[in-house]
């Protein structure tokens, strides 16, 4: 299952944020039935209803919900809070219900021969915010923004924010310094805001910022608790440390999309903070974010800045390994090309100083390497194939010392009768027993449900010749979500499918539209996978098409070779949670998986 999550972000732009306390969880309707086994017939609820989901006293901020669990004589009337709710024939429901502002309950009835059963599951959903009383100043200390520290420089904005009595004058200022006018931006709710920048020279130590309120001679005050700063200094040197996925994330802003994934030892321009994130300079007027967690931060002035050497090309088995000359560990990013003839490395904090470039042995597959100095900081390497030849994946890294090593990975030789015969496929089973991921109405575990899959698909993938992988072994192996792809590259797979079962995030409406298979890809060169696999499910799998995306997903970021993600239906809707234990549809799924695969190999392999 995708993790679907919302966070309460700490922004240089923040947002505002209105918290809830927890509620005391109150009376219990059974406790879910304990997972389905998978291979054998489904069971229902032993107690007269189940709930699954929302769990007991969760926070939801909505103004609707799904609710979904089992009942045990399906064919009983069903109601919640008197709507009647269908119930598929093995007992399980989902039902898509209003809220209400405040503790709210979900009261399920069911009428049997022996009388009414009744359950109730109760969840606390916010209410909305209102402004403060206008009889009197005040300012909302909660609602004072910025909420975390910033380390700011020459040419950086930031905003502050604050709830207040509505319709009245407000200022604000850091520590001793000038006041700054605040404008009010919702005066429904009495919201003021105001955005300063930080002028040229500009330095102040870090202080706290104060809020004022005023009406005639009345005034109120109120400090943050954050604190805010301005230098002018040389930037710091930020080191990637040895993280458990084997890269560290640079991030567009805090908190927001990927730019970058620098492996460790990689040094960085550290030119600012905001809470628990780090603002890199990457050079070219290009900047992202990084976790604080991720860096040490040295008290070395020296920037990082790495000179380009000379550049050595070495056709390997299965493809071409190319060694970038480079003085010192800097960022650098790869992007493919589109027609997958190409890729371009950038390496930042660099400057262009490559005499030489060696074809050792020559190579029938790496055409040509060219430099050129793109922007101030930032040089471009470009790797072009030989005409007609396609690039299958790739591998960067620093290995002993500075220079950069990428590995190209050709397509692998294919028998046109045979094709997968030879080829490793790495399947891929989501989840394990620490974090089983969704359940179904019927308490069906999702990480039991794609361990059957991935089981069915090997047997029919190694009937049709392929070598078969498992990220998971069996039933009851834990196995982290970041070491999954870096076993598809320690044993050698040539193709990475992880298989899943899909929920919703709160809030959403299941039946909004259509809601079934979808297949998932990150780089380009899985794309011509994700391809066939999506058009083979769409021929034969009986439940909706929710299409091909592009998502960030960790082990779809899987470079080294094409790699997937499968979500092969909703967990959540009782009619796919009971195809889901049907053996028959799992063996359609594994046929789409195995069909898929060959077609993409046969437009894609490299002939025997």
């Amino acid at each position: 299952m995708r993790t679907f999550l919302t966070f309460l972000l700490c922004t240089l732009i923040t947002a505002p944020a209105w918290s809830a306390s927890k509620i005391r969880k109150s009376r219990h309707a059974a406790a879910p039935t304990a997972p389905v086994i998978l291979l054998h017939p489904p069971r229902v609820s032993t107690e007269p209803i189940t709930f699954v989901w929302p769990p007991e006293g969760m926070v939801l901020a909505a103004e609707n919900e799904f609710l979904f669990g089992s009942v045990s004589i399906a064919t009983a009337l069903f109601t919640v809070n008197g709507q009647t709710v269908p119930v598929h024939k093995d007992g399980g429901f989902i039902a898509w219900l209003p809220i209400s502002a405040g503790s709210f309950t979900f009261r399920a009835s069911l009428e049997l021969s022996s009388g009414t059963a009744v359950a109730e599951r109760t969840i606390l959903v916010p209410v909305p915010p209102v402004p403060l009383p206008d009889t009197s100043l005040a300012i909302d200390k909660a609602s004072l923004a910025p909420k975390c520290d910033l380390e700011l420089r020459a040419g950086d904005r930031w905003v502050a924010r604050m709830k207040a009595t509505r319709g009245k004058s407000a200022r604000l200022r850091v520590g001793k310094g000038p006041w700054w006018p605040m404008r009010e931006v919702n005066p429904k709710l009495g919201i003021y805001e105001a955005m300063l920048s930080i002028a040229p020279g500009e330095e102040f130590p870090a202080a706290a910022v104060e809020y004022e309120i005023s009406s005639g001679w009345s005034t109120q005050r109120a400090t943050g608790t954050v604190r805010i700063s301005a230098t002018g200094r040389a930037p710091l040197v930020a080191i990637v440390k040895t993280t458990p996925a084997g890269f560290a994330n640079i991030k567009t802003e805090p908190n927001q999309g990927f730019l970058i994934f620098p492996p460790p030892g990689t040094r960085l321009n550290a030119t600012g903070r905001e809470g628990d994130s780090v603002r890199i300079d990457l050079g070219g007027a290009l900047s992202g974010w990084i976790d604080a967690k991720d860096v040490d931060i040295s008290s070395m002035t020296i920037p990082p800045h790495a000179e380009t050497g000379n550049i050595g090309v070495v056709e390997v088995p299965g493809g071409a390994m190319i060694r970038f000359g480079l003085s010192d560990r800097v960022p650098f990013d790869v992007v493919e090309g589109d027609s997958l003839d190409s890729l371009t490395i950038r390496v930042f904090s660099a400057v262009g100083h490559t005499n030489i470039v060696t074809y050792d042995g020559g190579s029938d597959f790496v055409d040509f390497v060219r430099w050129r100095q793109e922007a101030t900081g930032v040089v471009a390497y470009t790797v072009r194939l030989k005409p007609g030849r396609k690039l299958w994946g790739w591998n960067a890294r620093y290995d002993n010392g500075p220079g950069l090593r990428l590995d190209l990975r050709r397509p692998p030789k294919i028998d046109r009768r045979r094709p997968l015969a030879g080829i490793k496929v790495m399947l891929d089973p989501g989840h394990m027993p620490s974090a089983h991921g969704a359940t179904g109405p019927l308490g069906t575990f999702e990480m039991d449900a794609n361990y059957a899959i991935a089981k069915e698909a090997a047997a029919k993938f190694e009937k049709a010749g392929a070598t078969i992988l498992l990220t998971r072994g069996t039933t009851t192996d834990e196995v982290s979500l970041v070491d999954r792809p870096k076993l598809a590259v320690d044993r050698g797979a040539d193709i990475f499918i992880s298989l899943h079962n899909n929920a919703l995030p709160d809030g959403t409406n299941p039946f909004g539209k259509p809601r079934g298979f979808t297949v998932f890809y990150y780089h380009t060169h899985s794309l011509a996978l994700g391809r066939a696999v999506h058009a083979a499910y769409a021929a034969v799998v009986p439940v909706p098409d929710e299409g091909l995306q592009w998502d960030n997903l960790l082990v779809a970021r899987l470079s080294a070779v094409p790699a997937i993600l499968v979500e092969n239906a909703y967990m959540i809707f009782p009619e796919q949670e009971a195809l889901l234990n049907d053996p028959q549809f799992r063996s359609k799924l594994a046929d789409a998986l195995v069909s898929g695969t060959k077609k993409f190999l046969l437009e894609n392999g490299e002939k025997k």
